[in-house]
């Protein structure tokens, strides 16, 4: 969900405090459970006849008593705990006219039972069966009938009935989807006709990650100011150490718990001035890195709480989300039109569970990341749940590999038969159909090094652990982004290199003696023992 959970929820109580100016925790905080009080962005209630209008299950009113999967105040995460026929959910939404609408709802179920999903409102009902999937999957079900909405007030409720009536089942909801049959099926038209053709990711050997932000440390001494530290980041020596391991590319971090830019951007000193940087790392990286054959992808925020001077500036709990998301492109569509190709692709983090909730015009935020460059890959980060939109080239796929988090989700490469061993890498089958498969994973056990005065932590995997889980991701074309922790001048934690190194030469990925070479000067690397 957004790389560095554990350590967001450590830094929870203080971005309670960050939100209220000190002065305590927000009401729903307290205990309180009406919608209005759980979140900071409340939503209007009125519907957009032209787009996908979401109904977040975190802020419904609730008949029983559910919980939070994650309690962080930037994200709406599934409701949990509906054991019975008795509870249920319901919204207040604002229809501009009579009209039918079709309704998908993003669940989980588990159980034996035969379920039903309904929906209703005073005037109209629909229902369809719930097939209980694998453990931990999350799906989009469509209920074929579609819902008829009155202009003005409608209280939309959701329920789950399962036969016999007190038969046991587990429900965890994420939202329900309201769109026009005839808006759905044009979106799906515009996003597909939209993508680009990314199967380069898939035959690439292999990715790195790096999380370098503003809270990144060094290895000894004081932390850099951000602007300094961007000055003195070792692009040569970085650049030097990726080519190494044979990587084809790498995602590295622009904004995370902070919006800062390592380079220029014209819009987010517009939005907020002071957050951007002299030196064009960005730059200067594509540069580097291109000389190596290497490709340049960018991670970005949209911004969590522990920013409340970025959240006030970017109107980030406005309950309507327009100038959130005007500025969101302005910035987005600087760094398109700035670098061109040079960016090869965005990994837009919080994808379901932060721009999910707001009902974003995807395809105008696609477009934006499309800026200079159409063929730019991009992806919505959602986690390990459903997919936020269509709207994207390629699946995040955020610790849904052999061996990570998600391990249930993609546990032998094939993402449990969504991709073909023979195929090119695109899911033939699921909510993730015709994107680029791709998994995200980190070597140690954090995304970011922000430990003073302490070496980067160990690495969790061995050489050949890595090799294995690299070599099952090969086998059907998934693109591996390994996520390594860095230091602030951007040395590469050196035994996660090593082991990264000798993993990628034994699952046939790297050179047997690994270097990097820059006009006619090699680079030394070490030997593979």
């Amino acid at each position: 969900m957004c790389r560095g959970l554990l350590w967001r929820f450590a830094l929870f109580a203080a971005s309670l405090a960050a939100m209220t100016g000190g002065l305590g925790a927000p009401a729903w905080a307290a205990g309180l459970d009406t919608p209005s009080a759980r979140f900071p962005f409340v939503p209007t209630g009125r519907l957009d006849p032209d787009q996908v209008n979401v109904l977040a299950a975190a802020d419904a009113d609730r008949t029983g008593e559910f919980s939070l999967t994650a309690p962080i105040t930037h994200l709406k995460t599934e409701i949990v705990g509906w054991k019975s026929a008795d509870q249920a959910i319901s919204w207040t939404v604002f229809a501009p006219s009579a009209d039918d609408y079709s309704v998908a709802a993003l669940l989980r179920m588990t159980g034996r039972a035969p379920v039903s999903v309904s929906v209703s409102t005073a005037s109209s009902s629909i229902s369809a069966p719930v097939r209980p999937g694998p453990k931990g999957v999350e799906d989009r079900t469509l209920i074929d009938a579609p819902l008829h909405l009155v202009q003005g007030r409608n209280v939309i409720t959701l329920r789950f009935t399962p036969s016999p009536r007190d038969a046991p089942f587990a429900a965890e909801v994420l939202a329900l989807e309201l769109t026009r049959p005839q808006v759905r099926a044009a979106l799906h038209q515009h996003a597909v006709a939209m993508r680009a053709d990314v199967r380069w990711m898939g035959r690439a050997p292999l990715g790195l990650a790096f999380t370098w932000t503003k809270r990144t440390m060094p290895r000894r001494g004081p932390q850099l100011p951000y602007g300094e530290a961007v000055a003195r980041f070792d692009v040569e020596r970085f650049a030097n150490d990726v080519a190494s391991t044979g990587a084809s590319f790498v995602v590295f971090s622009t904004s995370h718990s902070d919006q800062y830019m390592p380079g220029p951007n014209a819009a987010l000193d517009a939005i907020l001035p002071g957050r951007t940087a002299k030196r064009d790392l960005i730059a200067d990286l594509i540069k580097a890195l291109g000389q190596r054959h290497i490709k340049l992808f960018l991670y970005y925020h949209l911004g969590p709480v522990e920013d409340p001077a970025w959240s006030k500036a970017t109107h980030m709990w406005d309950s309507d989300p327009t100038r959130f998301f005007n500025n969101w492109k302005a910035i987005v569509s600087d760094m398109g039109a700035r670098y061109g190709a040079g960016v090869a692709g965005f990994w837009f983090d919080d994808g379901l569970y932060n721009y999910y909730y707001r009902s974003p015009d995807w395809e105008a935020l696609y477009r934006a990341a499309k800026v200079g460059d159409p063929d730019r890959a991009v992806c919505f980060n959602s986690w390990n749940g459903a997919s936020a939109t269509e709207f994207q080239d390629y699946y995040c796929g955020e610790e849904t590999t052999p061996g990570g988090l998600n391990d249930n989700l993609n546990h032998d490469g094939s993402f449990n038969g969504a991709l073909l061993k023979d195929g090119d890498g695109r899911f033939v089958r699921g909510q993730f159909e015709g994107l680029q498969a791709a998994t995200m994973f980190v070597v140690e056990n954090d995304w970011l090094h922000t430990q003073r005065d302490t070496e980067a932590a160990a690495p969790k995997w061995t050489p050949q652990s890595l090799a294995a889980t690299l070599l099952k991701l090969k086998a059907y074309h998934v693109a591996p982004m390994v996520n390594m922790l860095i230091y602030q001048d951007g040395t590469i934690a050196p035994k996660s290199l090593a082991v990264v190194r000798e993993a990628a030469i034994l699952a046939g990925v790297g050179a047997k003696f690994p270097s990097a070479t820059v006009g006619t000067a090699a680079v030394d690397a070490p030997h593979a023992p």
